[in-house]
Parts: C-alpha cells; sequence; structure tokens
C-alpha cells in the first residue's frame, strides 16, 4: 500500500493526479491516473494497494478541462514498497 502526498498549488478547475509504471496507478496513461484529494490544500493525497516489496515509478500530473495534461518535470519518482505496512510520500509538484 502507498499514500502518496503532494503539495500542488493549482488554479481553480485542476485536479492533480498520480501515474505511473503499475497498472494501479495507470500504466503511465493520463486516462486511467488515480485522482489525489485536495483535503486538505494545498496538499493533494490519495492511498493506493500497491503489491509489497515492488519497485514502482511514478509522477505527478496536473488534468484541466480542455488543456493538455501537465507532467511534473524531472526524472520519473522510485521507491520501493515495504514488505507491511504503507509508503508515504510527502513531496512538492516539479514544475
Amino acid at each position: 500500500m502507498a499514500t502518496f502526498n503532494v503539495t500542488a498549488h493549482t488554479q481553480w478547475g485542476q485536479q492533480v493526479y498520480v501515474t505511473g509504471n503499475r497498472p494501479e496507478l495507470g500504466s503511465w496513461n493520463p486516462d486511467k491516473a488515480v485522482p489525489l484529494s485536495s483535503a486538505p490544500y494545498p496538499t493533494w493525497s490519495a492511498t493506493v494497494v500497491l503489491p509489497a516489496n515492488t519497485k514502482v515509478e511514478y509522477k505527478y500530473i496536473v488534468k484541466t478541462v480542455n488543456a493538455p495534461v501537465t507532467w511534473e518535470t524531472g526524472p520519473n519518482r522510485t521507491t520501493v514498497t515495504p514488505p507491511t505496512g504503507t509508503y508515504i510520500t510527502h513531496e512538492a509538484f516539479r514544475h
């Protein structure tokens, strides 16, 4: 399991998502990315069930209706999920 927390200052109508190399994260497809909740803004978060002891690559994206998807800059983020419990991130969106 993983809880993704990212600080992202957005405009009205924008939604933050996490996507990555796992099917549970949408397999890099923005249309299948996991939406994050904006409570408490500006932190966006979601908990995703991921297999234990698994290497995961991911990025945060911002979607706006009728606009291209904005991918965060920089290399893919990587982690290995723990054997038990929850992996928790506290990150900032890279512009």
